[in-house]
């Protein structure tokens, strides 16, 4: 092979390596809106969660999730909010929430809620909400993530 020709594929390939390697996509806060908002409403024990509002914190790296729940029996209705972590899920090419913490559980009357309707809240809101895919990432971008960077209106992905 040409000595030209060879440095010359040798540099292109050096530089494609360097560029892969820190290659990011910004997915926008309206696109995993979207995605939220085609996963509910979620239902599990007679609790329904519905009507999901995300804000996104870059400083904490968090996504707090808002929205109602309403119980069949015994017939009660409130709202709920969640601080959520974004992790990725390499099988799926997916990024999911994750590590759900309970922030807030109100009953729309204004009253507290019973022991009983807090317990299955509790339970139902964790395991409804947590491994929700919000986005899935295009199988051409690859399966491989180094880190999920939360910005006010976005998600920053670093491969």
């Amino acid at each position: 092979m040409n000595p030209l020709i060879k440095t010359i594929c040798s540099f292109s390939l050096s530089f494609m390596a360097a560029s892969a390697m820190s290659l990011t996509l910004s997915i926008p806060k309206s696109l995993i809106d979207l995605g939220v908002a085609k996963k509910f409403p979620k239902e599990k024990l007679s609790i329904t969660l519905d009507k999901p509002v995300t804000a996104f914190s870059r400083e904490r790296q968090k996504i707090e999730l808002c929205g109602t729940w309403t119980s069949k029996l015994p017939a009660k209705s409130g709202e709920f909010c969640v601080d959520t972590q974004p992790v990725w899920n390499k099988d799926k090419g997916d990024i999911e929430i994750s590590k759900v913490n309970i922030l807030k559980l109100t009953a729309g009357d204004g009253k507290e809620l019973s022991s009983s309707v807090s317990s299955a809240l509790n339970s139902s809101i964790l395991t409804l909400l947590d491994g929700t895919s919000v986005h899935h990432v295009n199988e051409m971008i690859g399966k491989r993530l180094d880190a999920i960077e939360i910005q006010e209106n976005s998600f920053k992905l670093i491969f």
